[in-house]
Formats: C-alpha cells, sequence, structure tokens
C-alpha cells in the first residue's frame, strides 16, 4: 500500500475540472475553441515528412540497391559460371539463353537440369589459387616420388 501522501501528493498535481464542465456550447472551460483538423494536421505535417524520409533512408533505398544488383547478377550469367539456385543446388552453367539457363550438376554423368535465370540465387567466385597450373609443371604425386 502506498502511503497517503503519495495520494495527497497525486491529487494536488491533477487539476479538478469545475463542477459545471465548462461552458454549455462544448468549449473547453478556459475559453480556447476546439483545435480543427486543419491545424492538427498542419503541426503533424513536418514530423510525417521526416518519418517518410527516415523510412526511405532506412528501407526503400537499400532494397531499392539490392534489386538493382541481384538483375544485374541474373542478366549476366554466362556459360561456365558457378551458381547456387534457390533450391540449394549448385552447378556450372552449361548455356544462358535467353530467359532459361541450363546447368551441369554432375560433370561425370552429363546431367543437366533447365531453370530460369530467376531461380539463381548467387553466382559464385572461382578461387584461381585452387586451380592447377597451366604451364604443365604439376606437383609430382606420391608414386613418383618414390
Amino acid at each position: 500500500m502506498l502511503p497517503t501522501w503519495c495520494f495527497d501528493l497525486l491529487l494536488q498535481a491533477a487539476p479538478v475540472p469545475p463542477a459545471g464542465g465548462g461552458a454549455a456550447d462544448g468549449a473547453p472551460a478556459d475559453g480556447m475553441p476546439p483545435p480543427d483538423f486543419w491545424s492538427i494536421a498542419r503541426s503533424m505535417l513536418p514530423m510525417l515528412i521526416i518519418m517518410m524520409g527516415i523510412f526511405w533512408i532506412l528501407v526503400w533505398r537499400p532494397e531499392s540497391r539490392k534489386r538493382r544488383e541481384r538483375e544485374q547478377m541474373v542478366k549476366n550469367l554466362k556459360k561456365g559460371d558457378t551458381v547456387v539456385t534457390m533450391g540449394g543446388i549448385i552447378g556450372r552453367v552449361w548455356k544462358a539463353d535467353g530467359p532459361e539457363i541450363v546447368v551441369i550438376v554432375d560433370k561425370d554423368k552429363e546431367v543437366k537440369i533447365r531453370f530460369s535465370r530467376s531461380a539463381v540465387a548467387e553466382v559464385l567466385k572461382v578461387d584461381s589459387s585452387a586451380q592447377p597450373a597451366q604451364n604443365g609443371a604439376s606437383e609430382p604425386t606420391e608414386s613418383a616420388k618414390s
């Protein structure tokens, strides 16, 4: 329970309206007319503009940039690119003509799957250090060392 002095303090802080409820026509007791719609709208308009600006900077602009980058990636698909589809299938582009691409998923068995370009989630970068040397000198095998 709160002590009684807390209640006294709260009652002193809150003004008590007059018993009659103010003027009979619905105007506040202090004689000021109630605010109309346009005065409220004009006072809120700067805050709404600021909020829309922040929303545009934080949400719409980055989303637009991501969409543009994805469209560019899908447009620039070419033969030999390693791609990951939306379904998680990883393969190498064998043919990229028109709205469809053909992806080889198993090189030994020549397994090819046809996809829409929009099904590509990302293009994987090929690491150049993982490929064998092109000058013909390769690492000796275990049988050649002994």
